[in-house]
């Protein structure tokens, strides 16, 4: 596929909010960064997007996980091949060891480079210029590469201070280009795991992991994707409501702001696996607590259920009490055949249009 005309994508009505690529495409377009890039084009209709995106790996991390067999630090504990989540490879440091954050780095920078070597050949003024760059959290990379989190401690200074230096480095070269996505399902996950008594104390050492990653990069455009998982499109445990996710963004906020650090605009799923979307008014009353300045990508579109994600928009967006900054899937769409994710970018785009502009944001 390539895009060489003014024409083939102009037009695009600018009061349709915008749609969020949120992650991975299917695995036939990860052969090629051009058809990557174009892929999206064709499919979201005139609807806008929020970026350009590619995301080398269609299982998130999968690559990265496979790829630390190769440091000799570490130890494979299980092998796998990554077709469920009892089936993913995980690993030890081995005893006098320690782990080299370098080592740990995703190849952001080299695969950013290579993508924009592509975007900037793309001769349509159609064309998002601002290119999303997907970085996995470190908490959730330790979590799948120890095999726990109790064992992901002793990972976590290591890939703190890895994904803290790639970020940097992205910002400081790109600027405004690029926008950074940190992608976290273990947040909450952890809330899940975690009795209810215990949310104080979890969501202080949240706060203090995700503020950091965002503060070695504080100038640039953040997106900050929660998810429940995708693994083989199953996610890790099923939404009952939004508590979680509010008590920690509104955490987070309180935090960043006494930093002088603007809040990202957070992708909020509603929609996991091949479920539908909730379309009962309490899933989403904890909306009401959101602090007020928190824009919300809703990640509510379900291709298989048109009519319940529809609702679901509606839903959120009156809990809200104002306008959604963008629409997009729950998460990815790696798992899903290309017709499967034609469908949910189509889908996108009509609830897109269907939504009020967003010039009546919610203010602080």
């Amino acid at each position: 596929m390539s895009i060489t005309t003014n024409a083939a994508f102009a037009r695009r009505r600018p009061a349709s909010i915008p749609v969020h690529l949120v992650g991975s495409l299917p695995p036939p377009l990860h052969r090629d960064i051009r058809a990557a890039l174009a892929w999206p084009l064709v499919h979201c209709g005139d609807a806008p997007l929020t970026a350009m995106y590619y995301e080398p790996d269609p299982r998130w991390m999968v690559d990265w996980l496979d790829n630390l067999a190769r440091i000799p630090a570490l130890e494979q504990v299980r092998s796998g091949a990554s077709q469920g989540y009892d089936d993913v490879p995980y690993y030890r440091i081995r005893p006098g060891h320690e782990l080299d954050p370098a080592d740990l780095a995703m190849g952001r920078i080299a695969q950013t480079e290579a993508v924009f070597a592509v975007l900037d050949t793309l001769d349509t003024g159609a064309v998002p210029r601002r290119l999303q760059v997907g970085i996995p959290n470190a908490f959730d990379r330790a979590v799948f590469a120890s095999g726990s989190p109790e064992a992901a401690d002793e990972w976590m200074p290591a890939l703190q201070a890895s994904v803290m230096d790639e970020v940097a480095a992205l910002a400081a070269r790109w600027g405004d280009r690029v926008q950074l996505q940190l992608e976290s399902p273990a947040v909450l996950a952890a809330y899940h795991r975690a009795a209810h008594e215990d949310w104080p104390l979890l969501t202080a050492e949240l706060v203090q992991q995700v503020s950091g990653i965002i503060e070695a990069a504080q100038d640039a455009r953040w997106i900050l994707h929660l998810c429940y998982g995708d693994l083989e499109h199953e996610p890790l445990f099923t939404p009952v409501d939004l508590d979680a996710a509010v008590q920690f963004l509104n955490a987070l906020a309180d935090a960043l702001a006494e930093r002088g650090i603007p809040m990202p605009t957070v992708h909020l799923p509603v929609a996991h696996g091949s479920a539908p979307p909730s379309t009962d008014p309490a899933f989403y009353r904890a909306l009401l607590r959101l602090r007020r300045g928190i824009h919300v990508i809703a990640g509510v579109v379900a291709e298989d259920h048109p009519v319940e994600s529809r609702h679901a928009l509606v839903l959120i967006t009156d809990a809200l009490g104002g306008p959604v900054e963008g629409i997009a899937a729950g998460c990815g769409l790696g798992r899903r055949t290309l017709a499967a994710a034609a469908a949910n970018m189509a889908l996108a785009a009509r609830l897109a249009h269907g939504r009020s502009p967003l010039s009546a944001r919610r203010t602080a």
